[in-house]
């Protein structure tokens, strides 16, 4: 239950990452969508980043969105072993058996071996570790969602120049 409530709190923070990203972008969102849902978590970050480092709307946010990038790049490695990993049972240290979450290391195949042998490094997780991942996760989402809705809340309306439509006149041209 700790792993499908830790995807379900990932899911959420990328689409938060996706509105935030869709709201400073010039690209409709039918366009964005396509184009970030085909990336994995890793991909997602540079492309939240170069969107948001872009927007005029987010300059006053500049050093906590660094922030935000770089908790993200340290929670891309821990979903990693999350999501590529595998669970098992297991008591150590005169406790009782427990489940873990055990994430596949590309540099060493005998992972589950160390694992058995009580070498646990950062690719294995209880299920407090599972819950703070998600805890991680759920913080980093407030935070994108509390961002887009101050932008929101202080934006100025204004009035659309020429046609609504996608791709711009040039690149239709050009296409």
């Amino acid at each position: 239950m700790a792993l499908g409530n830790f995807l379900t709190e990932m899911g959420r923070l990328e689409f938060s990452m996706l509105l935030l990203g869709e709201m400073v972008s010039k690209e409709p969102m039918e366009y964005l969508f396509e184009d970030y849902a085909e990336r994995p978590f890793g991909k997602k970050i540079p492309w939240f980043e170069e969107r948001c480092n872009a927007s005029e709307a987010l300059k006053q946010y500049k050093s906590e969105l660094t922030q935000i990038y770089a908790d993200m790049r340290t929670l891309k490695t821990k979903r990693n072993y999350l999501v590529h990993g595998e669970t098992y049972e297991a008591s150590f240290k005169r406790r009782p058996r427990a489940p873990y979450r055990v994430g596949v290391t590309p540099d060493n195949v005998e992972y589950l071996d160390d694992f058995d042998h009580q070498q646990h490094g950062e690719n294995v997780f209880d299920i407090e570790q599972v819950k703070a991942a998600m805890a991680q996760c759920a913080k980093l989402k407030d935070q994108v969602v509390r961002i887009r809705a101050e932008v929101i809340a202080n934006a100025e309306p204004h009035e659309e120049e020429g046609e609504d439509s996608w791709p711009p006149p040039a690149a239709a041209k050009a296409g």
